[in-house]
């Protein structure tokens, strides 16, 4: 499982003396964390944790294994409010087994919040059950298409979604994706959200693409290569 402790390497490795206890306020969610196996945080946690939990939209390149889905589960978890039964987090990715993936990280991180809500929804399985999964439901991990079938039936609560996060976006924005991800936003504009986005890598033409999705993103990055987009941003 992904939240199982990884061989660390230079890229998960910090010379500070950091634990999250300095980044995080939610005790369960420490107390999860913990749980789980993760003390001090990976350069990639290390940077990114705090930017999102401000609320500000990110742009983060960084390779698997540096711990990316611990940043966006953490910030996730941090965001919602757990008394609330409705969704609150949209968290999106590009496959079945990635998104399942994600459940499984975040129902681990968040194993002492109690009243947590996190399910998968991916095609190749009954959609009447969708329908139940979405109760109390606070968090939403799916694949593009099963989450635009159900935008579009009007099954999702769309009114305190806060938080969107793309995981590899370069597969979510490739040409079978793209529309559905555009349709994902625009069934959310009428609502004030943040938005996440990782990848491995980010070319020009991918950050253009993102830009109509983002406001003033914070760029961070722990691997080479990640381009300079000119231009207005997105206000």
């Amino acid at each position: 499982m992904l939240w199982k402790r990884l061989k660390r390497s230079l890229d998960v490795q910090i010379d500070e003396q950091v634990e999250f206890d300095s980044l995080l306020q939610n005790k369960q969610l420490l107390s999860g964390l913990k749980k789980a196996g993760y003390e001090r945080p990976s350069p990639i946690q290390l940077k990114a944790i705090p930017l999102g939990r401000l609320g500000m939209d990110l742009i983060a390149q960084a390779k698997s294994g540096t711990g990316k889905t611990v940043v966006f589960g953490v910030i996730t978890l941090e965001s919602i409010n757990i008394k609330l039964k409705s969704p609150q987090a949209i968290i999106v990715a590009p496959t079945r087994e990635i998104a399942v993936q994600i459940r499984d990280v975040l129902r681990n991180l968040g194993q002492d919040m109690t009243g947590l809500g996190c399910e998968a929804f991916i095609g190749g399985l009954s959609v009447s059950s969708d329908y139940q999964h979405l109760i109390g439901c606070q968090v939403i991990v799916g694949t593009p298409g099963r989450l635009m079938a159900l935008l579009d039936d009007n099954k999702i609560d769309t009114s305190h979604i806060k938080l969107v996060v793309l995981d590899e976006a370069d597969k979510l924005m490739s040409d079978t994706f793209e529309p559905q991800i555009n349709y994902i936003f625009q069934k959310l504009k009428k609502v004030f959200h943040q938005s996440i986005t990782f990848s491995a890598t980010f070319t020009d033409d991918l950050l253009l693409s993102l830009q109509k999705f983002l406001k003033s993103p914070q760029i961070i990055r722990l691997t080479d290569g990640l381009p300079t987009l000119n231009g207005k941003k997105k206000k």
